[in-house]
């Protein structure tokens, strides 16, 4: 009997002991939350060299193509930006991924954009949408009612915003836009292998950035930023993300993102 009341405190006092000692992050993301006492998780994204179809008269920046008088330009705010599509930036997993986009103006001053989705020269998809309440980082989701992207297909979207000219004048507005390419590929085995081995939300983040997925690593992290938006660690990771060189997004990445749950108006 006293032996094995020996044993029972030991073991006690062994679970106790393991409990403290376990890694802050692995408890505090064990329900999908990042404990804002953890320390920064630096992603670094493995940049690719792939270069979008040719096609005449696509813009070649992250930006939109409207001039400077368009959509109410202001001055110390970055104008209609894709975080997704640009070179480096174009690959996903998902067979109906998430594309995301910056814009300085609300839904107010901006009411209407439309999005489209082509390969080659058919077109795979059609939406109109509403922007966010407020300005941000908002994302545009391929429905499951819209033809998935295939493994291997490189496909080109288009994004324009209808919004007034500085002048006020409807007829001289011209709308913004911008566009940007996706890739689906297939989930490697290696890939397969390393995200089974992941522990952590951002341990899976990081499995995505080392294999190039540029789609996923931004997605991930965004839902987790906006499932926490008071974390100042995941704002940090965010930041230092979008503003690696290789990435090239620092002037959008201090940019809050918002709400997109009722973003899409379905033609």
């Amino acid at each position: 009997m006293a032996q094995f009341k020996i044993k029972t405190l030991l073991l006690a006092a062994f679970s106790i002991g393991s409990l403290i000692g376990y890694p802050t992050v692995l408890l505090a993301e064990s329900d999908g939350l990042i404990n804002k006492s953890s320390p920064q998780f630096s992603i670094r994204f493995n940049s690719t060299q792939r270069k979008p179809p040719k096609r005449g008269g696509n813009p070649r920046t992250s930006e939109g193509t409207g001039s400077r008088g368009d959509c109410l330009y202001q001055k110390d705010k970055p104008q209609l930006t894709r975080l997704v599509g640009g070179k480096n930036l174009q690959l996903t997993v998902d067979k109906y991924p998430k594309l995301w986009f910056h814009s300085s103006l609300s839904r107010e001053e901006a009411p209407v954009g439309e999005f489209s989705l082509q390969h080659g020269d058919d077109e795979v998809y059609q939406t109109r949408f509403q922007l966010p309440a407020k300005p941000g980082v908002f994302s545009i989701s391929l429905p499951p009612t819209a033809p998935g992207l295939e493994v291997g297909k490189k496909y080109r979207f288009y994004v324009e915003i209808n919004c007034p000219s500085a002048d006020n004048s409807d007829d001289s507005s011209t709308p913004a836009s911008l566009t940007g390419v996706v890739e689906r590929v297939e989930v490697s085995s290696e890939l397969s292998r390393d995200l089974k081995a992941a522990k952590t939300p951002l341990e899976r983040i990081n499995v995505f950035a080392k294999y190039s997925i540029w789609l996923n690593t931004l997605t991930e992290l965004a839902q987790l930023r906006i499932k926490q938006p008071q974390n100042t660690n995941l704002k940090n990771s965010w930041i230092e993300l979008l503003s690696q060189p290789e990435v090239g997004l620092e002037k959008v990445s201090q940019e809050p993102i918002v709400e997109t749950s009722s973003l899409k108006i379905e033609i």
